[in-house]
C-alpha cells in the first residue's frame, strides 16, 4: 500500500495524507504522533512525501534538475524549507524504527501536477484542503513508481508518461 503525505514544516500546520484501501482514504493530521500512528496502524509498503529528505545549501541536485526541466521548487536556504527538511528526517527515522521495510521517497507535487496535466480546481470539491490534494499527487507519484513508470531527479521520484 502507498501513502501520499504532504508534510508541513510545523506540527501546528496541516499535513495532508492520502491512500487507497478498498476506497480512497484522506484527511488532515498535525502532530508527528498522529502521522506515526497512521503509519503504524496501516500496512504501507511505500511512503511518498512532499518534503526534502536530504540537505545541501543552497540547492541539492534534485532542485537543480527540477529547475533545468522548468519546475520551480523552493530553495532549502529558506528557513521554512530547512524546518521542513528537519521534520521530514525526524519522521523518516521514527518510521524506520517502527518498520524498516517501509520505503520512503521524496516527490514534488507541483511537478506531478504539471506532468499529469491536473489542476486543483478539478478536485477542490473532493479535497477541502490543498494539503490533501498535494498528498493525492504524492500518492500518484507512488503509484507510477509501483508501475515502474517513473523518473528519478536525484532521489526525487516523478511520474513518467
Amino acid at each position: 500500500m502507498i501513502l501520499g503525505l504532504d508534510l508541513s514544516a510545523k506540527e501546528n500546520n496541516k499535513t495532508g495524507y492520502f491512500y487507497f484501501n478498498k476506497k480512497p482514504i484522506f484527511g488532515i493530521l498535525n502532530k508527528n504522533e498522529e502521522i506515526l500512528n497512521l503509519i503504524e496502524n496501516e500496512k504501507f509498503k511505500y511512503i511518498f512525501i512532499d518534503a526534502p529528505l536530504s540537505y545541501e545549501h543552497p540547492y541539492r541536485i534534485e532542485e537543480r534538475l527540477l529547475y533545468k526541466y522548468g519546475f520551480k521548487p523552493l530553495p532549502l536556504s529558506l528557513k521554512s524549507m530547512k524546518l521542513l527538511y528537519e521534520r521530514a528526517n525526524l519522521l523518516k527515522n521514527k518510521i524506520i524504527e517502527i518498520n524498516n521495510n517501509i520505503e520512503i521517497y521524496e516527490t514534488f507535487p507541483r511537478a506531478v501536477e504539471k506532468i499529469l496535466k491536473l489542476k486543483y480546481q478539478y478536485f477542490s470539491k473532493i479535497f477541502k484542503y490543498k494539503d490533501i490534494y498535494d498528498a493525492y499527487l504524492s500518492y500518484l507519484a507512488g503509484l507510477f513508481f509501483k508501475l515502474n513508470r517513473y523518473e528519478k531527479f536525484g532521489n526525487l521520484i516523478l511520474p513518467k508518461i
